[in-house]
């Protein structure tokens, strides 16, 4: 759906790049004015689309650091077990997973710097 609505957007800027380009050559100040229009509706258009875009990637961030929350308390609950009844493979199962949380959460972080 996103791809239509720009592939609409993009169409739309053109068209008003065009009246607009007409209007300039014949002196028609209505022209100019609704090519400009055009080309605002279309920039309008962009900017929506950029905003739900933004949210999709917003909620996959959310998403993969719940995942990666989730996975850090487990492992922090196994090397607790581990450390009580003295199990070394617990222990060190827990630090893993709590590795594997951590490096989920500095991947969300480098996606939001790039952003």
């Amino acid at each position: 759906m996103s791809i239509e609505n720009r592939l609409e957007a993009t169409a739309k800027n053109i068209e008003g790049k065009v009246q607009e380009f007409m209007g300039n050559v014949t002196g028609n100040p209505q022209d100019q004015a609704e090519g400009q229009a055009k080309q605002a509706e279309a920039q309008f258009r962009h900017t929506v689309e950029n905003i739900k875009e933004q949210g999709q990637d917003d909620l996959s961030s959310l998403q993969n650091r719940t995942e990666a929350t989730t996975k850090n308390i487990e492992g922090k609950v196994q090397e607790f077990m581990g450390n009580v009844t003295g199990n070394p493979q617990d222990r060190a199962e827990g630090q893993n997973k709590q590795a594997e949380a951590q490096i989920g959460h500095t991947i969300e972080n480098i996606k939001d710097n790039l952003r």
